[in-house]
């Protein structure tokens, strides 16, 4: 029965992994074809991140088998990345993005593992400080394997890790130095997170903090007096309108009596969302989504049962499942989008409005990465929290572009 589960989850976990680095073989496919008279600038940079984990429970703090804080991270990581051509107009406009995959090595405490990472990432520039320094900003998102997770009798205190396959995600702010025409050197600040979105228990995830430092290679990276700049294309707003379906799976865990118990059974979750956007520029859309939700691990209930004199009570044996109408409900959100080439990441705040009672009374709070896979259709990753910090579930969707107009 554990081997059946673990094959299961990682099947789950590898068709995540297929999802996600379709955005990357799509990308790469989107160049237009006016602009492939210029060269395609690559990039191969070498990071080392030495960091240290933020104390968020028991378990780091030192209840666990050495007794001991567990302080020590770092991270090795090998990028490779495209930039547009220097010519195009996707470069006037999204000035130094770059895009592409990426592997990492984490050395960690034993109790916790080294696993690896396989990861997508975008950055772009800030400002210009100066001609050869700039600031910049990156983030990471992938899976990482190879964890020492928890187990009930082999690591039964690791209540940080849950699975052997999580999510991976990671934002840095850094400051870019440009030595040559093919090298730049990079050092700033790295946050990154680890979790498996409340598709095992325990999920408490990871959190590490720490000092990036990079060295970038460059491969047809023209010199500032080579490049032959062409005028920003002009921007309408306009409104466009995002239809979204999604599902996903979630574990469960309860209160019966004075206990937290893990329910063995993964629920499911589906849903969608309908949001009216409005482009403000080139980089931000706002909107208002209509969102609907069906949470199967909602509003579980324990049904009156009699204990026998002499007899312990059992609730977990009396666990029962609301009817479908219990289980669903519909709410409002507020949206913004940051829209970059290939890529966009979506926030919101929301509150359910109708059917909003027990678990579903509450507000909730959802990012997302989404791409697109033509100019209508696009893939959604995204999780949801509850009340600003309750691990809720996750959304992987696909969505529909009303009245998309091309950039």
């Amino acid at each position: 029965m554990m081997s059946w589960h673990f094959t299961a989850q990682t099947n789950k976990s590898l068709a995540l992994f297929v999802l996600m680095f379709s955005f990357v073989d799509v990308s790469a496919n989107q160049i237009d074809t006016l602009q492939e008279k210029s060269k395609v600038i690559h990039r191969i940079e070498l990071d080392v991140v030495p960091s240290t984990i933020l104390h968020t429970n028991a378990y780091l703090k030192g209840d666990n088998i050495e007794k001991r804080t567990m302080n020590h991270a770092f991270t090795t990581r090998l990028k490779y990345a495209f930039h547009p051509p220097a010519t195009s107009q996707q470069a006037q406009m999204y000035k130094g993005v770059y895009q592409g995959i990426g592997v990492a090595y984490h050395n960690f405490n034993p109790q916790l593992g080294n696993p690896l990472s396989f990861f997508i990432f975008q950055g772009a520039k800030v400002k210009q400080l100066t001609n050869a320094l700039s600031l910049n900003y990156e983030w990471n998102f992938g899976l990482t394997a190879g964890w020492h997770p928890y187990h009930e009798t082999d690591n039964p205190e690791n209540r940080v890790i849950g699975s052997k396959i999580t999510a991976y995600l990671n934002a840095n702010l850094y400051l870019k130095w440009q030595l040559s025409k093919q090298f730049d050197l990079n050092a700033g600040l790295s946050l990154s997170h680890f979790s498996n979105g409340n598709t095992t228990i325990p999920n408490g995830g990871l959190n590490i903090a720490g000092g990036r430092i990079s060295l970038a290679y460059y491969i047809h990276r023209p010199t500032e007096e080579s490049a032959t700049l062409i005028p920003r294309p002009t921007f309408q707003r306009h409104i466009t309108y995002d239809f979204m379906l999604y599902g996903a799976w979630r574990k469960k865990g309860l209160m019966l009596g004075d206990k937290a118990v893990a329910l063995p059974k993964t629920y499911q979750v589906g849903g969608f969302s309908f949001t009216p956007l409005y482009h403000l520029n080139p980089w931000l859309n706002v909107g208002i989504s209509l969102d609907g939700v069906y949470d199967s691990s909602a509003n579980l209930y324990i049904e009156d049962y009699i204990v026998e004199a002499g007899q312990p009570a059992n609730d977990f044996e009396h666990l029962a499942q609301p009817t479908f109408t219990k289980q669903i409900a519909l709410g409002l959100s507020g949206r913004a989008e940051f829209v970059m080439p290939y890529f966009t990441i979506q926030a919101g705040i929301g509150r359910n409005i109708i059917n909003a009672k027990g678990e579903l009374n509450g507000w909730y709070q959802v990012l997302a990465l989404k791409t697109n896979i033509t100019n209508r259709l696009f893939l959604n990753i995204g999780y949801s929290l509850y009340n600003f910090q309750t691990p809720n579930h996750l959304m992987l969707g696909l969505g529909y572009h009303f009245q998309k107009k091309k950039r």
